[in-house]
């Protein structure tokens, strides 16, 4: 078959080094430019380089509340694609006109439900809900491409979507991710050596739960379990100081905040926790698993799926309760467990499976547009 050259325009709010979406966003523009299709992305703002080839074009974040900064840039876009007339348009958040949208947000409406009754009546929550509709409903042409089982059967509930606009992808680890060195953190962050090291990674701190995390530390301390926190991600550490000084944590959590040697990390702990709140997929549950890492994860997580079908860790059922969490914690940082779930992934490295995302959907692209 002879491949016809693309020219598609992607469409993201914000990009930034090291934001799941981001990664993916990045990794898939790669796949998409090693075959030849001519790309322009549009972006509110971008932080970080920007990778040769790739046009961009930033139109500055406009407006003061995120409502209206989206609003402006859906406007903005719309005039300045007449000038370059794409046959695909590929949005990464969700927005009106799209023809393919990457689902990397949980289901809005679904969310909306566990929330104030009275958020209904704010901005925010409208264009949420209508950007949400512009791409799920039944109405709409969009196609979407999935990143799990939990998050395809939300949106079909809520926007009763057609089963054939949306796909489930496979995950996506760049494959340098195994090339990584280990790293002796006991040495690098002097933390004595009978400590088990727990590993927390993600952006956006309180969403992915780590106040529950520093809680899961002070209930090890109080049963004299020795273990040190790891928290790798661009957030504020100020509000987490209260419950760190409560349980007397100083001396036991670390702050690295974000960066780019998470794969050594990933091979230096013991364990990896991520009792998030909202999280449609979780990138690095894949990474932990990739690695050899066990992980503990909420139900919340959308790869928590993923955690039980390779025996990788243990997924706390269903509403987070911070005692399970805390009783879970303490059994699986038992030698035996640990270990056991160490023999069950140590040979994930090698599976295609989960390096295959950036690739299955460039072929998607050409296949279907």
């Amino acid at each position: 078959k002879v491949l016809m050259k693309k020219k598609i325009a992607l469409l993201l709010y914000r990009y930034f080094p090291y934001g799941g979406l981001q990664k993916d966003f990045i990794g898939i523009s790669k796949e998409l430019l090693e075959r030849g299709h001519d790309l322009c992305v549009y972006t509110r703002s971008w932080k970080g380089d920007i990778p040769t080839e790739l046009n961009l074009i930033e139109f500055q974040e406009k407006g003061f509340s995120n409502y209206s900064k989206n609003k402006i840039y859906v406007k903005n876009v719309q005039s300045s694609l007449r000038s370059f007339s794409p046959d695909i348009i590929f949005g990464f958040n969700k927005m009106p006109g799209l023809d393919l949208y990457f689902a990397a947000d949980t289901c809005f409406a679904k969310q909306a439900q566990k929330k104030s009754p009275l958020q209904k009546y704010t901005r925010r929550f409208r264009q949420s809900i209508e950007f949400e509709q512009a791409v799920f409903s039944k109405t709409s042409n969009t196609k979407s491409l999935m990143l799990n089982e939990g998050q395809y059967n939300d949106f079909k509930d809520f926007y009763s979507t057609q089963p054939e606009r949306m796909t489930i992808i496979p995950p996506g680890i760049d494959r340098n991710w195994n090339r990584a060195e280990p790293i002796d953190i006991n040495e690098a962050l002097q933390v004595p050596s009978q400590d088990k090291i727990i590993l927390f990674v993600g952006s956006d701190f309180s969403r992915k739960g780590l106040d529950r995390a520093i809680s899961g530390i002070g209930y090890l301390k109080q049963k004299e379990i020795p273990a040190t926190l790891v928290v790798i991600g661009d957030d504020k550490k100020r509000p987490f100081q209260k419950i760190i000084k409560e349980y007397s944590l100083e001396s036991k959590i670390f702050f690295l905040g974000p960066r780019q040697d998470v794969a050594s990390f990933m091979k230096s702990c013991d364990l990896l926790i991520h009792p998030a709140r909202e999280e449609a997929a979780g990138n690095i549950i894949i990474e932990a698993i990739v690695s050899g890492l066990p992980s503990i994860v909420s139900s919340e997580v959308g790869f928590a799926c993923e955690v039980i079908k390779y025996n990788a860790g243990e997924v706390l059922k269903g509403e987070f309760n911070q005692d399970k969490f805390n009783s879970l914690l303490e059994e699986v940082l038992s030698s035996e467990k640990l270990s056991s779930i160490k023999s069950a992934i140590s040979h994930q490295s090698e599976n295609d499976y989960f390096f295959s995302r950036f690739q299955f959907i460039a072929d998607y692209i050409e296949e279907t547009f």
